[in-house]
């Protein structure tokens, strides 16, 4: 697993899957207009995701990384 990541636009996608099974992803990135604002894009408000351990993990660590590049521009 990478131990660093691109939050920056295009931003990171980080799997999952949804309450019937099927594979979904949420989209973590950092606009360079608004560099203080981390936008988290999901599949849907309507069903809710699953998460293996791994994944969420995975998910964990992006969030980190987009808490410290977003809180280097303030």
């Amino acid at each position: 697993m990478p131990t660093k990541y691109n939050v920056r636009h295009p931003g990171v996608r980080v799997w999952c899957g949804n309450e019937w099974g099927w594979s979904s992803s949420l989209l973590v990135w950092i606009s360079w207009w608004s560099p203080g604002l981390i936008r988290i894009e999901t599949p849907t408000v309507f069903h809710r995701t699953v998460w293996t351990v791994d994944q969420a993990v995975e998910l964990r660590d992006v969030l980190t990384t987009a808490v410290r590049v977003g809180g280097e521009s303030r």
